[in-house]
């Protein structure tokens, strides 16, 4: 038997023990969210213990645990919880893995004892109790059936291939998780009882509770829950399944009709450590540095030369239970193959024979730390569910668990004493000449040409012998922002109405600016700003150009930086901004920390006063454009998604597709020339930051957003294009050859009516009925989808307007059948009134929602961009809750009547040719 262990300690603010028949358990006090907890329930068993007659019984046992236990009938586990607004789906959910099955239930209300109870009754179900019943597992095997249609796309088919070489002469090449179809479907149900007899058992599982409770209390209802589970006699052993070294390189090449580019992945297998200690801990912070400013290196690369490739990484990832391993990755441009791979591993080598500069070092030991700093000071807003996932990983690989105090200590210890030396030899022992394995990926098509592994092999011979110069470093140390700025004064403050302490301030170059002080968060500042305009006032033609002006702009750079130089200035800052360019407005998203907020307000005016626009990065951006067209152009999915946008607009010519005509529209001056006419005149533009905003705040925005060009004279607003479906109902079928025969439905509903606060939450009401009904009849009763999603939405411009998309994959055979279901349920919705306990079990969901996200920062910039966005006043804690409550199911049946009596209807289906006709052609 292998596993791992740690000789450092777990922290000791988390409550943990062994219960005398060998089951684990790690409480811990935390209080983000506030009053809430999240109970995981962690197995170290997975798809790799399965016999050849189990294969995807791992899996289809995790689907059981929520299909009756000895506690909890049928749905009872699900029924108990979305009564108290707890959902399905985001926060009742498991997955399965090769080595590993994790439950989870978050978000629980921590307030209520008898809840928190019976969750953990439910984790003490799942280990050994579940009811396994004939009838439940004949009528899981269909939606089993369908998780395994919509998984296989393009991506998995070509990952089933490249693991019978990454996983060679393992059992992991033949472990997918999901397993044989032909065996779901007829398994006997003794053999799924065996497995589950067999593997879930106490000393493979540990029970892991984090939120805002008492550690102790919480211990002790573990103790009297778990203990009195059994620990079968003659358990078998949990062995662990290894991968073979190989000699040398294995090679495996991929293709797929539907693959959207060519990927080679040169992995270098080793061993994880047995053992985690400072030690390993240090040796791999060291090997992070090293990926870290390998990576920097080739962004540099890519931004500043004409090179065959769209992108080059490196890193470190997981194969297995006990294998790690370094890998390099690039993708490169259409038939550039053999020339991008020879200059990712140019690149590779200069780094190993020459080593990195000390200035690299000490840039990327500074973004180390800032990071831990950071953390450090926002350490109250560590998310139960991260947590729970750490303590999982604890149990399961020793993974440290630390408190962040801790680490921040040691991280900063080991920093100051890792030296250029140091990392200049780590770097040396990065790759391996054996243990190899590359996996190239790839369009299958007749005009897209791979090299052999041999090529692949000499190139790597012939750089070892390359004479190659040393890197060459930029200098960054100008500052940002090199102009004196005069700024503007404030002149004009009045209080937001409704938020008590926020504040609308104008400069006087007519920018407005919204202030609104938290203490929500440590060390977090958000940031938002809007103008009217956007897209709609620029001309048809130009519509291509005004879509890539941001990406041209973020790939160039600002002021006197290239966007690598400005990415090297900007190292160790804890700062986010990007523009946008939508339909109606164009603004900015940004945040930042309290230290770097004035760096945000230099990037800020850097991105309205000095945008750069670099011919070279638009020839990188076509070459990318031109690449993804190629391979994408007459793919399934490009192909589904086209159509759904053609008649959710109506063809409307302002809304082009990706194609070659929109490729040869394009226009570097009149990307330039769009940005400049939409990112300017800061008097056209509302800024709106929450926070906790340094002292010096107001001084810092009449200096950097007072210095902004602007015309308080020329305001601008959008145009209505009435970019809308066609009145009525539009519908196209489209029947296509598919690897996997799959039927796809889009149905989506648009109508304008009057806006009203108290429809905000009837809409919202509907969708979540009708998804709850879907779930029932569709993935349940019928075995039909893996899942329908509903998703409502209420815009106010142009104009008031509500729509609902609902939308699922399925057996071809079924379509008509379910997609029958979909319309008789929105029927009916119209005719009977809905039961008030599930509008009760809805409404406890959005209250439960609201109370969490009134806590955080993005919930207030949210809602401040919005109501001066649309001109509306806040709606308060009591204002929420009174409109929410007078919901009836009355207004809930009026709603549904008035939104789906005609509205515009877009109904797309795409479905695979039958087997008959494919074979045929």
């Amino acid at each position: 038997m292998a596993q791992f262990t740690t000789t450092i300690p777990l922290s000791k603010d988390v409550v943990s023990g062994t219960l005398k028949n060998g089951m684990k358990y790690y409480v811990l006090h935390n209080e983000w969210p506030k009053d809430r907890v999240c109970f995981y329930f962690g197995q170290n068993v997975g798809a790799i213990l399965e016999n050849d007659d189990q294969n995807g019984l791992a899996h289809f046992l995790e689907h059981m645990a929520f299909n009756g236990t000895q506690n909890f009938e049928g749905k009872g586990i699900i029924d108990m919880l979305e009564k108290k607004g707890v959902s399905f789906g985001k926060d009742i959910n498991a997955y399965t893995a090769q080595d590993q099955t994790v439950y989870n239930l978050s978000n629980v209300p921590a307030g209520d004892s008898k809840l928190i109870d019976s969750c953990l009754l439910a984790l003490h179900d799942w280990s050994g109790f579940l009811s396994l019943k004939d009838a439940e597992i004949d009528a899981e095997r269909g939606v089993i059936r369908e998780e395994w249609r919509t998984r296989r796309n393009s991506e998995f088919r070509l990952r089933l291939e490249t693991d019978k070489i990454l996983y060679k002469d393992s059992k992991y090449a033949k472990r997918d998780v999901i397993g044989d179809l032909n065996l779901i479907n007829t398994f006997d149900y003794q053999v799924l009882r065996d497995y589950y007899k067999k593997w879930y058992r106490p000393d493979l599982q540990a029970v892991i509770v984090v939120g805002d409770i008492d550690a102790k209390e919480i211990e002790k209802k573990i103790m009297a829950v778990f203990s009195s589970i059994e620990m079968p006699k003659n358990a078998a052993e949990r062995y662990y399944v290894s991968i073979p070294k190989n000699k040398g390189m294995e090679y495996v090449l991929a293709k797929d009709k539907e693959a959207q580019e060519t990927s080679v992945v040169l992995y270098y297998k080793k061993d994880f450590d047995k053992v985690k200690n400072n030690e390993t801990i240090r040796r791999d912070l060291v090997n992070n540095l090293c990926t870290d400013m390998m990576n920097r290196r080739y962004q540099e690369f890519i931004q500043n030369n004409e090179t065959s490739v769209l992108g080059i990484g490196t890193g470190t990832s997981e194969v297995s239970r006990l294998t790690d391993s370094y890998y390099l990755y690039v993708t490169p441009k259409n038939n550039k193959t053999l020339e991008g791979f020879k200059e990712m591993m140019i690149e590779t080598e200069r780094a190993v024979r020459y080593g990195f500069t000390q200035k690299e070092l000490d840039r990327n030991k500074e973004a180390v730390l800032s990071s831990y700093e950071n953390m450090l000071k926002n350490k109250d807003k560590f998310e139960n569910d991260g947590l729970s996932e750490e303590l999982v990983n604890y149990f399961l690989k020793a993974i440290p668990f630390e408190s962040i105090e801790t680490q921040y200590e040691n991280v900063k210890t080991r920093l100051a004493s890792i030296t250029i030396s140091e990392i200049n030899q780590a770097v040396k022992k990065l790759q391996t000449s054996d243990n190899m394995v590359m996996t190239v990926t790839g369009p299958e098509k007749s005009d897209v040409v791979y090299p052999a592994k041999a090529d692949y092999l000499n190139v790597m011979t012939a750089v070892k012998k390359m004479k190659l110069e040393k890197y060459k470093e930029t200098n960054t140390d100008q500052p940002l922002v090199t102009r004196v700025l005069k700024g503007s004064k404030i002149e004009k403050e009045t209080p937001v109405e409704g938020i008590k302490g926020a504040k609308s301030y104008v400069l006087a170059n007519g920018a407005k600016i919204v202030l609104y002080p938290t203490a929500l968060s440590k060390d977090e500042i958000l940031f938002a700003a809007f103008s009217f305009g956007g897209n709609s006032l620029i001309k048809t033609e130009d519509i291509p150009s005004a879509q890539i002006a941001v990406s041209l702009v973020e790939s160039s750079g600002l002021g006197t930086f290239k966007a690598t130089d400005l990415s090297d200035k900007l190292n160790g800052k804890i700062v986010n901004i990007k523009p946008y360019i939508t339909e109606l407005t164009e603004g900015f998203k940004g945040s930042s920390n309290q230290k770097d907020f004035e760096t945000m307000l230099q990037l800020l005016y850097l991105y309205f006063e000095e945008p750069r626009f670099d011919k070279d990065s638009y020839s990188r951006m076509l070459t990318g454009f031109s690449n993804s067209l190629e391979n994408a152009e007459n793919t399934n999915p490009k192909i589904f998604q086209d159509t759904i946008s053609q008649l959710n607009y109506n063809h409307n010519k302002r809304v082009p597709l990706f194609n070659k005509e929109f490729l040869k529209r394009l226009s570097f001056e009149k990307a330039a020339e769009l940005y400049q006419q939409r990112i300017q005149n800061a008097a056209d533009f509302t800024f709106v930051f929450t926070g906790n905003l340094p002292e010096n705040t107001l001084s810092l925005l009449e200096k950097y957003i007072g210095s902004i060009t602007s015309d308080a004279t020329k305001k601008e607003n959008f145009v209505d294009n009435h970019l809308d479906p066609a009145a009525g109902i539009s519908k196209q079928l489209l029947v296509r050859d598919m690897n996997v025969p799959k039927a796809s439905v889009y149905i989506r509903f648009v109508k304008q009516f009057p806006y009203s606060y108290k429809n905000v939450f009837t809409s919202r009401i509907v969708e979540e009925l009708l998804s709850k009904k879907y779930l029932d009849l569709i993935r349940e009763e019928e075995g039909g989808s893996y899942g329908v999603h509903v998703s409502s939405g209420i815009s106010r411009k142009p104009s008031d307007e509500y729509s609902m998309t609902i939308n699922f994959d399925s057996d071809p055979e079924k379509e008509e059948k379910l997609t029958k279901i979909v319309y008789e349920q929105i029927d009916l919705m119209q005719k009977n009134l809905a039961k008030d306990e599930d509008i009760q079990s809805v409404k406890n969901t959005l209250l439960k929602a609201r109370s969490e996200k009134i806590l955080t920062n993005g919930f207030w910039l949210g809602n401040l961009n919005n109501m001066f966005l649309n001109d509306e006043s806040f709606k308060d804690d009591a204002i929420y809750k009174k409109t929410l409550d007078s919901v009836t199911a009355e207004d809930i049946k009026a709603f549904a009547k008035e939104f789906f009596a005609k509205p515009s209807t877009v109904e797309v289906i795409m479905k695979s040719k039958p087997q008959s006709e494919k074979a045929a052609y």
